[in-house]
């Protein structure tokens, strides 16, 4: 017998939560690690931004000329050189 698309809805719910369960203490590490780099003063909030930021772009093997390219273009958008606003 089949199961109904009732039933993939609720076992990929329970995954989800098995999977969210599993990962939640690695997220509370993060969390504090980040706390303790602001609260020793080795880095800023700003500092930790930028670097995860960094990180996943480096991670993603961004193209950074496109990028560049993408956010000049979005950015002349947002301060009006296009004539409207966005």
């Amino acid at each position: 017998m089949s199961k109904t698309k009732e039933q993939y809805i609720i076992d990929y719910i329970k995954s989800i939560k098995a999977i969210d369960d599993c990962i939640e203490p690695y997220l509370q590490q993060k969390k504090e690690l980040r706390k303790e780099y602001v609260e020793n003063k080795w880095l800023t909030k700003e500092d930790i931004k930028y670097t995860i930021k960094a990180y996943r772009l480096l991670k993603d093997r961004t193209d950074m000329s496109e990028l560049d390219k993408v956010y000049s273009d979005i950015q002349a958008l947002i301060e009006g050189d296009y004539g409207s606003d966005p």
